[in-house]
């Protein structure tokens, strides 16, 4: 294959023998001989890596047709091993944020709009289709306190509504890390609360929610207040 004598290639082994090492050598080198119009030879049995150190010495036209082989060979596998461990990397972080999203949902106590809406933005930012998520859930539409007090001409301010709420234990305060440091209050609908409405996720700030109510069930709720405010 290389053009070269026999005798020239031994040499050329045992040269890289003397350069590899023991270690190396007793692994991938094993000298026998073999026979030939009635003389001994010696010959070298080479494995793979052994065969590679030999050829990568030579500098003949074949030698280096077969150095392009192997490296492109090995760019292939190089980049085959990459993708493989992107992929699995990117499957690790999908997994955590979905985590992050359960736990989120389940403390913040958001509607099902937000929580499909978290998970659709989890799938997106890991390239992860979203064919198999639900769409927006057709249930019933839910408005902001400030909107139903001024349809239903209450003259009681949202501040002081909320107060009321927080007091028959169906608003509640709760914190988050301020990106300025400290921690920032927001409104969540308590477990009781949810009767009256649902936590959506704030468009201000994807770490908070926004209380907003059901329409239907604001003059019960209104009773409430009013019950509140009397006694």
């Amino acid at each position: 294959m290389f053009g070269k004598r026999h005798d020239n290639v031994v040499a050329d082994i045992r040269t890289q023998i003397e350069y590899a090492g023991e270690e190396f050598s007793l692994l991938n080198f094993q000298e026998s001989n073999f026979k030939s119009r009635g003389k001994q030879y010696p010959k070298f049995n080479l494995t793979e890596e052994a065969f590679t150190l030999v050829v990568f010495s030579y500098n003949t036209k074949e030698a280096v047709q077969t150095k392009i082989k192997f490296i492109k060979e090995f760019k292939r596998i190089k980049e085959f091993i990459q993708n493989q461990a992107a992929s699995s990397s990117n499957a690790i972080d999908f997994e955590k944020q979905l985590i992050g999203v359960k736990y989120a949902t389940e403390i913040l106590r958001v509607d099902e709009p937000s929580k499909i809406r978290m998970l659709t933005e989890a799938h997106k930012q890991h390239g992860v289709p979203t064919s198999h998520l639900p769409d927006y859930v057709d249930e019933e539409l839910k408005v902001s306190l400030t909107q139903l007090l001024k349809e239903h001409g209450v003259k009681m301010s949202a501040a002081k509504v909320n107060t009321r709420l927080i007091e028959l234990g169906l608003l509640e305060f709760k914190e988050r890390p301020s990106s300025k440091g400290g921690t920032k209050e927001f409104k969540s609908l308590t477990e009781a609360g949810r009767k009256y409405g649902e936590n959506a996720i704030s468009p201000y700030n994807a770490k908070e929610t926004q209380p907003l109510y059901y329409p239907s069930m604001f003059n019960e709720l209104l009773g409430l207040l009013l019950e509140k405010e009397v006694s």
